[in-house]
């Protein structure tokens, strides 16, 4: 059994590319263009989400040249990883979405206790990656936190009389 960890990922970068011409710039750039909205590809440690007709969310790891466009725009997002066994129960307990249909490589937008978030299942190890605004990091890793201390505890102790 994996325990549940949360971590912030600081190494990733995120930026907005909006307009025509946005996934030519991810092309120029060696990035996948994924062809749905509300979908996402990984790649060589890069995260695309489409969100939008001409419309892309990106995160860059450390040293990843930066796609080159009129209409690129840093966004100030924090990315928690939450990797384990028991993840699908902690989102379960924060979150009205069904992470049990969550599907490797799927992207979703929606709430997480309250705050507005974004969330991808990476593909290769099980990870959900968590993106949020900057003011809210440290509410959502410190609550997933507690939960994880919580979710630990109640595997450990199963109860009854003794």
């Amino acid at each position: 059994m994996t325990a549940l960890t949360v971590t912030l990922r600081n190494d990733l970068q995120g930026y907005l590319l909006t307009g025509p011409g946005s996934g030519e710039a991810l092309g120029a750039a060696s990035l996948p263009q994924p062809e749905q909205r509300l979908s996402a590809m990984e790649q060589a440690g890069a995260l695309v989400a489409r969100t939008g007709t001409d419309e892309f969310m990106v995160f860059l790891p450390e040293g990843h040249p930066l796609p080159v466009h009129n209409w690129c725009f840093r966004r100030a997002d924090r990315v928690l990883a939450v990797r384990g066994d028991n993840w699908h129960e902690l989102m379960a307990r924060v979150c009205q979405f069904d992470f049990r249909t969550f599907e490797p490589g799927g992207w979703l937008m929606a709430s997480v206790a309250g705050v507005n978030c974004w969330l991808y299942r990476t593909k290769n190890d099980d990870t959900l990656l968590v993106g949020v605004g900057d003011g809210f990091h440290r509410y959502l890793e410190t609550l997933f936190n507690e939960l994880a201390c919580e979710l630990q505890d109640s595997n450990t102790h199963e109860g009854g009389a003794s």
